[in-house]
């Protein structure tokens, strides 16, 4: 039998960039939990590439970005909630807007893709709170995935908040 594997700590020590530094270096597999003052943020990594991140708190619902994005029009997103709420098993609603051909998958995943990006991106700045890594994952085979390398994604990240400080 397998037990977890953790290690937790304190944002103030060990900041989001350095945290994500050393589980890409140390090519760690997990869920990290980060808490701050902002909210709550999940990142997944296998074999220390950057898989997955979102948070609770982000600022726009995925039917919103389907919206402003331009892909669906507001009927088609009712319709595909309305689908959503039908059926006997949960399903993600991007997977439903691609279903219905409302939406592309080479789509689906651009916009998925700059989601998690911008998690992590806010995730950069944050200077207090608390994390928790556990050496398991809650994906499924349905779930896209980035497989990216953390190090260039801080370096974006932190090149995009330079920017943003600047203006």
């Amino acid at each position: 039998m397998h037990s977890k594997r953790s290690f937790q700590g304190d944002l103030s020590l060990l900041s989001p960039a350095n945290l994500f530094q050393m589980i890409g270096l140390a090519s760690l597999s997990g869920q990290l939990v980060i808490r701050g003052h902002r909210g709550t943020a999940y990142f997944i990594f296998a074999k220390g590439k950057f898989n997955y991140g979102f948070s609770q708190e982000s600022r726009k619902k995925i039917g919103q970005i389907f919206l402003d994005s331009g892909f669906i029009t507001l009927d088609q997103l009712n319709i595909c909630l309305a689908d959503q709420k039908s059926l006997a098993k949960w399903k993600k609603l991007g997977s439903i807007v691609v279903e219905n051909g409302y939406m592309q998958l080479s789509e689906l995943v651009e916009i998925f893709h700059a989601q998690v990006k911008e998690t992590l991106f806010e995730t950069l700045t944050w200077k207090t709170g608390s994390f928790t890594f556990v050496d398991s994952s809650p994906l499924t085979d349905d779930d896209i995935v980035v497989e990216a390398n953390i190090d260039s994604l801080i370096l974006q990240g932190l090149h995009l908040f330079d920017e943003t400080n600047a203006e």
